[in-house]
């Protein structure tokens, strides 16, 4: 007989004493379907650049700790505010996703994480390893938070879970100890197709499978040049992208926690576009650096920002993006900050655009320049 380290609801009631009540247990062997999902996406060029390849290390969570026996399953919600437009401040201003408009959620992760686990060390008595993984894993955590029976995968790829509806983040801890699993819930979104219509850009044109070369919020966070034919579809937004979520019925009613509001509510959803064009190092750090979207960079980020000001089409953004595209030492804002000048559609800006077809010393950035005063009669 195998000695449980825990009961599965002693595990509940501990995890909801700090605060967490979306907890659940997954098994440590996937189902085959899954890694036929994975090889599928694999071969249909639907990963993206982040995420680990080999389907054989997305579902191993005994090469990340070994022996694991356990997967103990958080669904952390975040704060479920519409994106606010303060009429007090100037229009040229971009849109943070919500879940990355606090502090950074895998602190806040580890955090419960950790106090979860000094609760069961001292409800069991009894050593164990473990390791803490916050949306930082190869593991395919949606996959085992539906396992864990928190919630079941919608058409838009994102766990839904009753209470929070989709704005939860995932967080796992492995156990080379035993703990009961949960039943996965039976759960499906029916003849819903709210998120596929309200996805800009078609990247969820069969229900279940995103095509992330089209989501939006994956482009504001992958590094390069962005495809010129999405440039205007990213409109104002500088890091991810609640679309599909905002269109979601059961967000309509989804719940925000007491200890959300207080983790996700460092940071304004008000982001000053021209500003960031002009941010420090040590100013990002301090900013933009403590929240999720951080982790992507200055550049990045400053690159929305210039794409943002393009679409805006306000001449009051044509300075800037001059400043950018003469100043800036990157080919890659100044190439973006051409094609936001082409936007704008202005006599001074088409100047600075013929200058930098002439000048310019990296050939894409010249050519960008052209094709911005072609398009901008």
């Amino acid at each position: 007989m195998i000695r449980l380290l825990i009961s599965n609801d002693k595990l509940k009631s501990l995890a909801v004493s700090v605060g967490v009540d979306h907890i659940g247990i997954a098994s440590t062997d996937p189902p085959l379907s899954l890694k036929n999902k994975l090889l599928q996406r694999l071969a249909e060029g639907r990963t993206t650049s982040f995420e680990e390849k080999d389907p054989v290390i997305r579902l191993s969570p005994d090469r990340l700790l070994a022996g694991c026996r356990s997967i103990i399953v958080m669904a952390l919600p975040y704060q479920v505010h519409a994106h606010r437009q303060n009429p007090s401040l100037p229009e040229l201003r971009g849109k943070v996703a919500r879940c990355a408009q606090g502090v950074d959620y895998h602190t806040f992760i580890e955090q419960k994480a950790r106090q979860i686990i000094e609760l069961i060390q001292r409800e069991a008595g009894s050593s164990f390893n473990y390791r803490i993984l916050a949306d930082r894993s190869p593991l395919v955590e949606r996959e085992l938070a539906q396992n864990a029976g928190l919630g079941w995968i919608g058409k838009n790829c994102n766990l839904i879970t009753l209470k929070y509806g989709s704005y939860t983040v995932i967080g796992t801890i492995l156990l080379d100890k035993e703990i009961h699993p949960d039943t996965a819930v039976a759960r499906s979104c029916d003849d819903c197709d709210q998120c596929q219509r309200s996805c800009p850009t078609g990247a969820l044109g069969q229900p279940f499978l995103l095509d992330p070369n089209l989501c939006l919020s994956y482009l504001t966070q992958a590094s390069g040049v962005v495809p010129r034919e999405l440039r205007q579809l990213l409109g104002n937004r500088l890091y991810g992208c609640d679309s599909c979520q905002e269109g979601c019925p059961h967000n309509e009613t989804a719940e925000c926690s007491p200890f959300s509001e207080l983790a996700f509510s460092f940071f304004p959803d008000d982001a000053m576009l021209i500003p960031l064009l002009r941010m420090t190092r040590r100013e990002f750090d301090l900013s933009i650096g403590i929240t999720a979207a951080g982790w992507r960079g200055k550049t990045t980020i400053q690159r929305n920002a210039v794409i943002a000001l393009g679409n805006s089409g306000d001449t009051a953004a044509v300075q800037p993006l001059s400043q950018v595209l003469k100043n800036d030492s990157r080919p890659l804002l100044r190439l973006h900050a051409a094609w936001a000048l082409g936007r704008i559609k202005n006599n001074k800006a088409r100047n600075y655009l013929e200058s930098s077809m002439r000048m310019d010393p990296i050939d894409p950035v010249r050519e960008e320049a052209a094709f911005a005063l072609e398009n901008s009669n």
